[in-house]
């Protein structure tokens, strides 16, 4: 099993996703709601920032201090890094929210 599927967590057979960014609302092999509650992925958001500060961070830094651009040029190349990996990034966070919580939901019911 890997955290970064884009299977569901309980049966590892339905999909989570359905398109890029279009996520489905629930597993079409075993029925379980991906999405909890309304804010459900708050906690995917804060994963989707500091995925972009890991990823974003080495461009930054390569720029200003490698090729010794400005740093108003550097941040727009980050930026530039970022809106591309964007689905990549909310992808990913919302995959592995959800995997963190089917894992954390099973070891309390175990």
């Amino acid at each position: 099993m890997s955290y970064f599927s884009n299977r569901c967590p309980h049966c590892e057979k339905g999909r989570i996703f359905r398109g890029i960014v279009r996520m489905n609302p629930a597993c079409t092999e075993c029925g379980v709601r991906f999405e909890r509650e309304s804010g459900y992925f708050i906690g995917a958001m804060i994963a989707s920032y500091f995925l972009g500060v890991f990823l974003a961070l080495p461009t930054l830094l390569a720029a200003v201090f490698a090729y010794e651009f400005p740093m108003s040029q550097a941040l727009v190349f980050a930026s530039i890094q970022l809106l591309v990996l964007q689905p990549f990034l909310f992808r990913t966070s919302r995959i592995l929210w959800i995997r963190i919580e089917a894992a954390l939901t099973r070891s309390i019911h175990r």
